[in-house]
């Protein structure tokens, strides 16, 4: 293998570049995920037959190192999706598929509602044994079970992944055994837990610093669009992430889905028309900002003339990001204390306002909230 293509090397590359900063709990997965392609790539010259019988041995699940592939869980925005993509586009294997989570349930309920129309006997084990075929390696980001549905199905679709050893990567916010944590029907969703437990590493990202932070401390957080300083200084925080080469995130809420593109590593930029302007809940908000560790907000306009449905939802927007302690930076037509002066949520609005004033402290969310 070439080592200018090795992950370490990449990886390296990348805090030399000040791309990323140096991080010893990442440096240790990407040692792993290294020893892991490296075994991979070794069975390529076999056949498809040969393959699975050395996957038997290399990952059957009798020791920690000689399970079936890992499960990379932790915060928001510390390198979690970074390394597993850096795996797959590195692992030097055809036979591989990289596919967001909820998008994978999407597809499996899909094949699995024509299975049944076909009146196929076994529906599920059908579906998961067809969709991994030509499949080597599955990498999946963003495992979260909150649909009573998907967990009903989940466990029997990688029973059948790991019973003809797949190797599977995925990432999670969450530890295995807080997956649809007080889910309806917990109960038969735990066979699953077991099944991830005993067949996958079960790796946990940190991080001792918050590089995010380091990047705004003691920079400005409301800015204004009428001021060219102001423009000029809000961009060039947005430019020290790298949010416009990012893969972007989906995140499912229910049965809908909220997009955001322009989004790295915990780090999110969205207009205010683009989360203010269409019909979300307060549950939607807390939903959307439970990703988001940092977030620019850019567009935001005076409400007071007609802006009664969009201020409702800017006031349980920062409610969100204020209960979740989440970093925000603003680009606004006007101050705070003028945004909405006169509709019928004015009162309510007065929080928000207190909010966004107490968001801009440097101490904040270090001190005590107010109410």
């Amino acid at each position: 293998m070439n080592d200018e293509q090795s992950l370490l090397n990449i990886y390296n590359k990348m805090i030399s570049s000040d791309e990323i900063e140096k991080n010893k709990s990442q440096e240790k997965l990407v040692t792993f995920l290294e020893a892991l392609k490296k075994k991979l790539e070794k069975s390529v010259q076999l056949n498809q037959t040969k393959t699975r019988k050395m996957f038997s041995k290399l990952f059957s699940p009798k020791s920690s190192e000689e399970k079936m592939g890992v499960y990379i869980y932790g915060g928001v925005g510390i390198g979690k999706s970074m390394l597993m993509d850096l795996f797959f586009n590195l692992l030097d294997i055809k036979e591989k598929k990289r596919i967001h989570f909820h998008e994978f349930m999407k597809q499996l309920h899909q094949l699995i509602k024509i299975a049944r129309e076909n009146n196929i006997r076994d529906p599920i084990k059908t579906v998961a044994s067809e969709y991994i075929k030509d499949i080597q390696v599955l990498c999946l980001d963003e495992m979260q079970i909150t649909d009573v549905a998907d967990a009903m199905i989940v466990g029997r679709v990688f029973e059948e992944f790991l019973g003809k050893k797949l190797t599977i990567v995925t990432t999670s916010n969450r530890h295995p055994n807080d997956l649809y944590k007080d889910g309806l029907n917990r109960k038969l969703f735990l066979p699953f837990i077991d099944i991830i437990v005993s067949s996958l590493n079960v790796v946990k990202l940190s991080a001792n610093v918050d590089y995010r932070k380091i990047k705004i401390a003691g920079k400005k957080k409301y800015f204004l669009s009428t001021s060219s300083k102001d423009n000029s200084q809000f961009n060039d925080l947005i430019s020290q992430f790298n949010l416009y080469r990012g893969a972007g995130i989906t995140i499912q809420m229910n049965s809908r889905e909220f997009r955001i593109e322009r989004f790295e590593s915990g780090v999110g930029l969205l207009t205010f028309s683009e989360i203010c302007s269409i019909p979300l809940s307060a549950s939607d908000y807390l939903e959307i900002v439970s990703h988001i560790r940092l977030l620019f907000l850019d567009e935001i306009p005076d409400l007071s003339n007609g802006g009664d449905d969009s201020a409702k939802r800017f006031i349980n927007l920062i409610d969100s990001v204020y209960d979740k302690e989440v970093e925000i930076l603003c680009r606004a037509e006007v101050p705070p204390e003028k945004l909405y002066n006169s509709g019928k949520n004015t009162f309510e609005f007065q929080r928000t306002v207190s909010r966004l004033f107490e968001m801009q402290s440097n101490n904040w969310p270090n001190r005590e909230k107010t109410c």
